[in-house]
């Protein structure tokens, strides 16, 4: 396939420089070249930091230890447990740290420990989500980023479960795919490695 660099009759094609209107070969001239080399070096720093193990660490707040006994009809038949065997197995490029807490201080601790060597934070805060001003304050005292979820719809619920306290502290926020929140959200963790 042929794409255009930005300089006007001068394609790339498997490498080869061609002019679009000549059969004659031009000459590559340092401006072209340059352009050529960023993108060389730009690609290959991708594969680089995509091909590092990368590490996550997920924390899952009050209540969510009884994960496919809880509310099935909200929350689900199946164990997070059973999951994260799932999800360990989709990301082998990963290593993805699990903990749970139904005690505030101790998520905020597990958010000290991991967050300034993790590659991100996936955070299921369960009802603190919407009381803990601590649980805001440690995710912005740290420099990994940190990535919201719920397996429900939160906004669907009852009307207390509208407000997050930590959404403006975190990178951004998944919510309403089920369990399946936490598999976008370690592409979301993904993309932005690669994007730093």
């Amino acid at each position: 396939s042929m794409r255009k660099m930005g300089i006007t009759g001068v394609y790339i094609r498997t490498g080869v420089i061609e002019d679009k209107d000549s059969e004659e070969q031009p000459v590559i001239t340092a401006q072209v070249q340059q352009k050529i080399d960023k993108r060389q070096v730009k690609d290959r720093a991708k594969v680089i930091n995509y091909g590092k193990m990368k590490k996550i660490q997920i924390i899952n707040g009050p209540n969510l230890n009884l994960l496919g006994k809880r509310e099935p009809t909200v929350y689900g038949n199946a164990s997070f447990e059973g999951y994260l065997s799932e999800l360990r197995a989709k990301y082998p490029q990963c290593e993805i740290a699990y903990f749970q807490s139904n005690v505030e201080g101790e998520m905020i601790n597990k958010i000290h420990e991991v967050g300034f060597d993790y590659d991100g934070i996936i955070m299921n805060a369960g009802a603190y989500t919407h009381t803990s001003i601590a649980l805001h304050d440690a995710i912005k005292a740290v420099t990994t980023p940190v990535v919201e979820v719920h397996i429900s719809n939160v906004h669907a619920r009852e009307s207390f479960r509208h407000v997050s306290m930590i959404s403006a502290a975190c990178k951004g926020v998944i919510l309403g795919f089920g369990l399946d929140s936490y598999r976008l959200a370690v592409e979301a963790v993904l993309q932005l490695a690669m994007d730093n």
